[in-house]
């Protein structure tokens, strides 16, 4: 039976050793990858990729997202109090990279000067149009989409969770929605 005494010690042993074993462990949760838009007071759209979402209430319908706390968009749904979810599907891999990117460049550290100074318009070639009920951006591409009303900020961290009620939504075409897993990408740890 040394045999099995192996097979179940080796259930919980690490993989792989690695010098943060946790973070290892919450980079295998599954994520989706949405497209989070917003717009500013000024009317001014923008568009983040986010995987930290879900749906927490049916009635009300309510979503959370965690945002960064420097984040564009935070700033822009805490100035509106609106935001869109955008699912995109599994086919769409390379619509994703338009959005990899925060808007302001400055936020990554090490970068010069001069591509510090970068403002990236994300939305400038993804075909879009604006929600009828938060003026947010809905991508045409998109598998689904969602528009939402900010009810909750709450601080976490080095993000803010962002609970709103769900005030519209559809589903614009079959497929299965992107992870993640299927980029090869890790937003945990």
């Amino acid at each position: 039976m040394a045999n099995q005494d192996t097979v179940e010690r080796a259930k919980y042993e690490p993989l792989r050793e690695r010098a943060e074993p946790v973070s290892e462990a919450l980079e295998t949760m599954p994520y989706g990858l949405y497209i989070i838009g917003s717009h500013n007071e000024a009317d001014e759209v923008n568009a983040m990729m986010a995987d930290w979402l879900m749906q927490v209430s049916f009635k009300p319908r309510l979503v959370a997202c965690a945002f960064e706390n420097d984040a564009t968009t935070l700033k822009n749904i805490r100035a509106t109090g609106v935001f869109s979810v955008n699912v995109i599907p599994d086919d769409r891999m390379q619509m994703v990279a338009a959005f990899a990117q925060p808007q302001d460049a400055s936020k990554i550290k090490g970068r010069s000067e001069e591509a510090s100074a970068r403002v990236y318009d994300k939305l400038r070639d993804v075909p879009h149009s604006r929600g009828e009920q938060t003026g947010c951006p809905i991508l045409d591409d998109a598998l689904a989409w969602l528009e939402c009303q900010a009810e909750q900020f709450f601080p976490a961290g080095d993000h803010t969770l962002v609970v709103a009620r769900v005030l519209g939504g559809a589903v614009l075409r079959e497929g299965e929605p992107l992870t993640q897993r299927a980029l090869g990408w890790s937003y945990g740890g």
